[in-house]
C-alpha cells in the first residue's frame, strides 16, 4: 500500500501544526522513524531487524512509501507504545486513510 508520509500533524484545535525540536513542524514520517527506533523491552534480534527494515523504507521515502500490511501493523504497534493519543490517533488515521486509497 502506498502511504503518504509527509503529512503534518495538528494540535488539539485541529488547525495549528504540532512542532518538534527547533520549531520544525512534526510529520507522520518523523513520528514513524522515532517510534520504530525506540527500543522496547523484550525485543529480540529479529524484531529489531524488522523495525530497522521498515525504518529504512520510511526514511528513504520522499512523499509516499510502499508498505506491506505487516509493516503497517508494526508501525501502528510502535506508535501506539511511544506516542500520546493526539499523535497516535492522527498517525493511525493517516495509515487507515492512505491504505484505503491504494
Amino acid at each position: 500500500m502506498k502511504i503518504k508520509i509527509n503529512e503534518k500533524l495538528k494540535g488539539v484545535d485541529g488547525v495549528e501544526v504540532l512542532k518538534g525540536d527547533k520549531g520544525i513542524p512534526l510529520t507522520f514520517k518523523d513520528i514513524c522513524i522515532n517510534a520504530l527506533l525506540t527500543p522496547e523491552q523484550g525485543d529480540d534480534d529479529k524484531k529489531k531487524w524488522d523495525k530497522y527494515e521498515v525504518f529504512k523504507k520510511v526514511r528513504d521515502g520522499k512523499d509516499t512509501v510502499e508498505l506491506k500490511v505487516e509493516d503497517i501493523t508494526l508501525i501502528k504497534k510502535c506508535i501506539g507504545k511511544t506516542s500520546p493519543p493526539l499523535v497516535m490517533g492522527q498517525c493511525w488515521e493517516i495509515l487507515e486513510r492512505n491504505g484505503k486509497d491504494s
